[in-house]
């Protein structure tokens, strides 16, 4: 397995057109962040997400509609749109082997377990089955280990199995060794929480990109939880 950066794959450019402009300019930071943004005019992308009820421009190759109510057969997002179904269908569109769990790239303090024995690393991405961590160690394919850190403060202990190993390299972030890892199986809620986590996250990240308060008006376009580990605590 690869890197995220070093993913093989077409790829593609994807534009928005929307008459609520902040939504626009929260979504086009998304998309950056997921190496698909359009530099290009919408009429030269691969995709335009549409506002139902504005016109689709001339010679763009393919139109997703975002729109309140279902259009059948159309492609079509419902707003306010989930980031993961966005995810899957661009997935399924530009990459020969898509993802099916929309990923989370992070930088922070992670502590591994492995046979008995705590090792300090670092969370390098996360999504709802697994995660990758680079650690001090390198982590043999199928040992299983225990992970203990924190998501915006709430505090998670998981165990999971190394699924593939990168041998460390130059560069920043590629000082020790790093592992993708699969979470032994989590129960529906603690999957939903991370879920909601990641897709929270990727948005107040786009916000901070943009220069745009996470609590505008213009969040109520995306199908967001205040709290996403709400579900946990009941």
């Amino acid at each position: 397995m690869l890197l995220e950066q070093d993913r093989p794959g077409a790829g593609g450019q994807v534009a928005v057109l929307t008459r609520n402009q902040t939504f626009g300019r929260i979504l086009e930071a998304v998309l950056k962040d997921w190496h698909l943004g359009a530099d290009a005019a919408p009429g030269c992308c691969d995709v335009v997400l549409v506002e139902r009820g504005l016109a689709a421009p001339a010679g763009a190759r393919q139109v997703v509609w975002l729109s309140p109510l279902p259009l059948g057969a159309e492609p079509h997002l419902e707003v306010p749109i989930s980031l993961t179904e966005l995810y899957h269908y661009l997935e399924q569109l530009f990459f020969p082997r898509p993802r099916r769990h929309i990923r989370l790239p992070l930088d922070q303090p992670v502590d591994v377990n492995v046979r008995g024995v705590w090792l300090v690393g670092r969370l390098m991405s996360v999504s709802d089955r697994g995660a990758r961590v680079a650690c001090p160690a390198l982590l043999p394919r199928g040992e299983s280990l225990q992970l203990d850190f924190k998501l915006d403060g709430y505090p998670l202990r998981l165990t999971a199995e190394v699924l593939y190993e990168i041998p460390a390299g130059e560069g920043s972030g590629r000082e020790h060794p790093q592992a993708g890892l699969l979470f032994q199986p989590l129960k529906p809620a603690l999957r939903l929480s991370l879920r909601r986590y990641i897709e929270k996250s990727f948005v107040a990240r786009a916000c901070a990109e943009a220069g745009i308060a996470e609590n505008h008006s213009s969040l109520s376009w995306f199908e967001l939880e205040a709290n996403p580990w709400a579900e946990l605590s009941r």
